[in-house]
């Protein structure tokens, strides 16, 4: 008798999806979204490898990097690690691939990064990013510029279904220093603020300090209207405070000027795990997501660990969650492209085939049928299709199904390349 067969049964690793050709379709859309914008402004596409030197990676994600990087030894025994994210591999390739006269660069990638998971479930360890850096300028115009690009992209894409919060590493700092607080206190405060556990972080700043405790909340709550929030914070007295404000409020008023008011709040609770910020931070809320779909921020002082001192700043967007907040994600298609699905009742594959190549030369998507099945109109809006060809057996008359519309109706075969044509075009 013979052996069963073994068949693989095991599931991907946690935290690591498959993709569908549809999904990937629609994820190539947003990719060609965003690269168009990326050109316009002038970012030129940077690759760098998926592994890098756990040494490198950990300087710039922090004191805990042991609980966020995939480690693994390369064959000559050195510890290597995937990157986490694309900001440390730009941040090395500009310390060692570039020189200080070649500055300011415009850089911006395409790339997935990867982090151990904490455990929890449905936690991803697969990044899916899209970003871009301003290497080499300490002016606050630079930071303007990436996040005026940001809401422009998700302007786009997501209009009227998203906000992004200002924050500033600079202001947390100084409101630290003004309660006193030390090195310990700072980490707490950290914590609280990454975690987002405002309970703790009220409980601490009671016990620390309850005078300047309310004065404190009220700062790093999110609002729209900034002259309150300067209000509040003038109430500190604080001259540092007031001055660091100010800087945020250069940056805040330019972005706001620019037609873009209502897609901005103030927020100084932003706070990241990763220990590179410096100055301006953010984030990208979107409603129907419960996740943050894109941050970013100044890092001023990581290039440095590389061995050149420049300042730089930029963003990264999770394309996964991008394309999930798109209610719509086939809107982003471009509509010009027709989707045919051919099928043929003559048994002549060869004409069938050169007929294909005749509507692919006008940059239709077409997909021929080889079964003699009956086709389901359910599958065929499934797979995005927009008309259902079926040519007969004479090889000169075709029905044409709108997918759309469930509507069928039978026209010569000449013919029907014009009428794809204007369906296209109208």
């Amino acid at each position: 008798m013979f052996e069963k067969e073994n068949k693989l049964k095991e599931r991907l690793p946690a935290g690591f999806r498959d993709i569908f050709p549809i999904e990937s379709e629609e994820r190539n859309s947003i990719r060609a979204i965003i690269k168009n914008e990326f050109e316009l402004w002038g970012y030129g596409e940077i690759k760098t490898p998926v592994v890098e030197f756990t040494k490198n990676i950990s300087e710039g994600v922090g004191k805990n990097w042991k609980d966020k990087l995939i480690n693994f030894l390369d064959s000559d025994g050195s510890l290597v690690s995937l990157r986490t994210d694309m900001t440390i591999p730009i941040a090395r390739f500009t310390a060692m691939r570039l020189k200080k006269n070649q500055l300011p660069v415009r850089l911006c990638y395409f790339a997935n990064s990867f982090r151990k998971s904490t455990g929890q479930k449905g936690e991803k360890r697969e990044y899916n990013q899209a970003g871009l850096e301003f290497v080499g300028s300490h002016s606050y115009m630079c930071d303007a510029e990436t996040i005026l690009i940001l809401a422009k992209l998700l302007k786009k894409m997501i209009p009227d279904n998203f906000v992004i919060g200002l924050g500033s590493t600079e202001m947390l700092r100084l409101l630290c220093n003004w309660i006193n607080l030390t090195e310990q206190g700072k980490a707490v405060i950290k914590s609280s603020l990454i975690s987002k556990n405002y309970v703790a972080l009220g409980d601490y700043l009671e016990r620390h300090n309850p005078l300047k405790k309310e004065l404190f909340l009220r700062i790093i709550k999110p609002v729209k209207n900034l002259s309150i929030l300067e209000k509040t914070i003038n109430e500190t007295c604080s001259e540092e405070l007031i001055n660091g404000f100010l800087r945020f409020k250069k940056i805040f008023s330019i972005l706001s000027n620019t037609g873009n008011k209502e897609y901005f709040i103030a927020n100084f609770g932003i706070l990241r795990d990763f220990d590179y910020y410096t100055g301006i931070i953010y984030e990208v809320y979107s409603s129907n997501i419960n996740s943050i779909i894109g941050s970013g921020g100044r890092y001023d002082k990581l290039i440095k660990k590389f061995g050149l001192d420049v300042p730089a700043t930029g963003f990264a967007l999770d394309i996964d969650l991008l394309h999930k907040s798109i209610k719509e994600a086939s809107s982003i298609i471009n509509k010009n492209i027709l989707r045919i699905f051919l099928s043929s009742k003559n048994n002549d594959f060869l004409k069938t085939i050169e007929y294909a190549e005749d509507l692919r030369k006008e940059d239709m998507i077409v997909e021929l049928d080889y079964e003699e099945s009956i086709i389901k109109l359910d599958f065929l809006r499934d797979k995005k299709i927009d008309f259902l060809i079926i040519i007969d057996e004479t090889f000169t008359k075709a029905e044409v199904t709108t997918i759309s519309k469930e509507k069928t109706f039978v026209k010569d075969l000449k013919s029907i390349k014009d009428f794809l044509l204007n369906e296209r075009n109208a």
